[in-house]
């Protein structure tokens, strides 16, 4: 394996099934190791830890039969610790002993004042370690240590959430940060560091003054428990604002940091649900009283990429609101969050009005709140209530009116782009609200367009792309109906199949992308430059061969690991698992029914990809075929290809421009070279004289039994009806 980068050191360094070992009992079965798989219900070993011949170069992966999950050692760690990519390359580094590359600042000028990310990272670490030092001082953190005492919080939680306090002067940081750059400590960041940290601000009348003053401090920390940002109580009553907080910086973001996410990780992580509050104090009274999978957004209603990092953690979200108007208009906004990211959100509305801190500590307090999260109420119907205080009274006109604004709504929030189950409960939830039919209300929505360019954009993006078809061979081509006759749809199979035989032998061996190849009216090429990933008919197949091409180009030695690390799909990885298992399958069959010698990966590619090349002769014979039908179906099918090849970035104009000779003309590429016959010609009698070249040249196009040489398959296909 190549050591060019970080990841396939790391990958190389570690060890799969120690790393899987450690929270899933595995057992020697066969060539492989096979266990419960952690990411369902499983009630059966039914996932796969494959490491024989080291994954041809690298580690080995896992795959479970039963759900898909698949990947490399890092994806595991992604998936069941529920890390970052950076941080789990961190954590398993660190674990195998491998040193990754120091991460170098940019180069800054002496006149450029604008500080790093570490450098602004690393302030904020410092102003932590202030605070704190001031809190645990005798005089200069009294008053905020007796707000900490009255508020309930003994030493674990303040040690636990990292408190700290401010002193009651207005420069205190500034001088102490001007002194320690003075000093002229290396690792120290330069002052500008602190201001893009919004630790030190520029005062009304010039200077810099601190941020915070006479405060209680609450230290916002990352899932790493590195600090980000602060906010500050007030501790005298004529101080204003009661809560003062950082404002954004290179390193926070409102938008997408959580309260508490550090200590609340593991325990959402456990229970698979998030209680979401709207302050420092409610999380610490959440967590205070046995409620440890709180956080709380920080002056922001739920947003999406708060959403999307929950839902990496657990499947629910509930909403806390006090029940007053600001709290029911946040809950309108969460069910936007709902429409954008498929996570379950619920609306608690606590009783008496009372904020999750209070109700903690009143009498009863854990109880009441525990009754009011059993009682709360999925996102939609909750709106839906709201909705319905709406109507009742209305007229018709007024009834029409709500009814016409609520599907807007859903369809400027992405109702039409939905996924099919999600958007069929929705408008069930709609039909029992309104009185109305399921289809009558889809028939409203679908005539309706999301106002605003970025919507539209969205559900043009999301729209299904796949043609409507039947099993009765009849296939839907703007707005005609073409017949599909039985030799297309096997000519497809034998296409896909080919396909899968070929990308199953690269799983195995990704270096093979480099053989060289025979493209007719090309000559010889590597079939890295043979093969366009748009030229496949199916998307997984394209997906998997342009991250094979990819390193084939830049050079790079590639494992099936570290392919697994290049393809982001989880689909696809679990396709490329499966792809590869049928692959070492394949040239078992291979290596037993051969005479004279082991074929070798790079041979039973070559046989692939002759299959290929006879395929695709004998679809352009077909195509020159007089029969109506057939022309729209082949030009329907040439439009499909293309906008997959668009959508791969994978043009034929692009492979054209990319094989110019010396003298500048365009050389065509495999699938755009000129028919032999004239596009005109389409009569019986021109079909029959290209085919006679075409037998002369030694390839009868007619004659499928002659294509193909009959290979060895295995019986069974791992992956596809069977578990390891």
């Amino acid at each position: 394996m190549s050591a060019s980068s970080d990841r396939d050191r790391v990958l190389a360094a570690t060890d799969i099934l120690s790393v899987i070992g450690e929270v899933v009992a595995l057992r020697p079965k066969g060539r492989e190791h096979v266990g419960l798989c952690p990411f369902h219900d499983d009630r059966s070993p039914s996932m796969a830890v494959v490491t024989h011949k080291a994954a041809m170069g690298g580690n080995g992966f896992y795959k479970c039969f039963a759900c898909g999950a698949a990947g490399n050692a890092i994806d595991f760690v992604i998936n069941y610790h529920k890390m970052e990519f950076p941080e789990a390359l961190r954590f398993l580094a660190e674990r195998a002993g491998v040193e990754l590359t120091p991460w170098e600042p940019r180069t800054r000028s002496a006149n450029d004042g604008e500080p790093t990310r570490d450098e602004v990272l690393r302030a904020n670490a410092l102003a932590w370690r202030y605070y704190r030092k001031v809190l645990a001082d005798h005089e200069m953190g009294a008053k905020a240590r007796a707000e900490a005492a009255r508020r309930g919080y003994d030493d674990a939680v303040v040690e636990g959430f990292g408190l700290g306090a401010s002193p009651d002067r207005f420069d205190a940081m500034v001088e102490g940060v001007r002194k320690a750059v003075r000093a002229g400590g290396a690792d120290y960041p330069p002052f500008a560091a602190f201001v893009a940290a919004g630790v030190i601000r520029e005062g009304r009348n010039g200077g810099h003054v601190d941020l915070l003053r006479n405060r209680l401090v609450f230290p916002i920390l990352d899932e790493l428990g590195r600090p980000i940002a602060f906010g500050g109580r007030k501790l005298d009553p004529e101080q204003e604002p009661k809560y003062l907080n950082s404002p954004e910086s290179p390193v926070f973001h409102k938008s997408r940091s959580l309260y508490g996410i550090h200590a609340a990780k593991r325990p959402i992580i456990e229970k698979g649900e998030a209680i979401v509050t709207e302050g420092y104090t409610d999380v610490i009274a959440c967590h205070r009283a046995g409620f440890t999978n709180a956080v709380a957004t920080l002056g922001t209603a739920l947003t999406t990429q708060h959403a999307r990092l929950l839902r990496r953690l657990g499947e629910r979200v509930v909403l806390l609101f006090d029940g007053d108007e600001a709290g029911q208009k946040a809950a309108d906004r969460a069910i936007e969050v709902f429409f954008a990211e498929p996570i379950d959100i619920r609306i608690c509305v606590l009783p008496d009005g009372l904020d999750p801190d209070d109700l903690l500590r009143s009498e009863g307090g854990p109880e009441r709140f525990a009754a009011a999260l059993a009682a709360s109420e999925d996102a939609l119907p909750f709106m839906a209530g709201r909705i319905a205080r709406k109507l009742a009274g209305r007229g018709l006109s007024g009834r029409q009116q709500v009814i016409e604004q609520t599907v807007q709504k859903f369809v400027d929030l992405g109702l039409n782009a939905m996924g099919g189950l999600r958007r069929q409960l929705v408008f069930q939830t709609m039909a029992e609200l309104f009185g109305l039919q399921t289809p009558e209300l889809e028939r409203l929505a679908r005539s309706m367009r999301p106002r605003g360019t970025g919507g539209e954009r969205m559900a043009d993006e999301l729209a299904p792309v796949a043609l409507p078809s039947s099993s009765d061979g009849v296939e839907a081509v703007s707005g005609a109906m073409l017949e599909v006759s039985p030799g297309d749809a096997a000519r497809r199979r034998a296409r896909i199949e080919a396909e899968r035989r070929l990308l199953a032998l690269l799983c195995v061996e990704p270096g093979a992308a480099s053989v060289a190849v025979s493209v007719e009216g090309c000559g010889t090429l590597p079939l890295s430059e043979a093969l366009s990933p748009g030229e496949l008919s199916d998307r997984g197949h394209s997906a998997i061969f342009a991250a094979i091409r990819e390193a084939a180009e830049a050079a790079r030695n590639l494992s099936f690991d570290a392919l697994l690390a290049d393809i982001d799909s989880p689909s696809f990885k679990s396709l490329a698992s499966d792809l590869y298992l049928f692959g070492t399958e394949l040239l078992r069959a291979a290596a037993q029914s051969s005479v004279g010698g082991v074929r070798t990966p790079a041979e039973e590619i070559l046989d692939s990809w002759r299959d290929l090349e006879n395929l695709e002769r004998r679809r352009r014979f077909k195509s020159s075929s007089p029969h109506p039908a057939a022309r729209a179906s082949s030009v329907h099918g040439e439009r499909r290809e293309q906008g997959e090849r668009r959508e791969q970035g994978e043009g034929r104009e692009q492979a054209r421009d990319e094989k110019r000779d010396e003298h500048g003309t365009a050389t065509p590429s495999r699938g755009t070279e000129p028919d032999p016959v004239s596009p005109a010609a389409n009569d019986a009698a021109s079909a029959q004289e290209r085919l006679a070249r075409l037998r002369e040249r030694g390839h009868d196009a007619t004659a499928v039994t002659s294509l193909f040489r009959r290979r060895p398959t295995p019986t069974a296909e791992p992956g596809r009806s069977s578990q390891p």
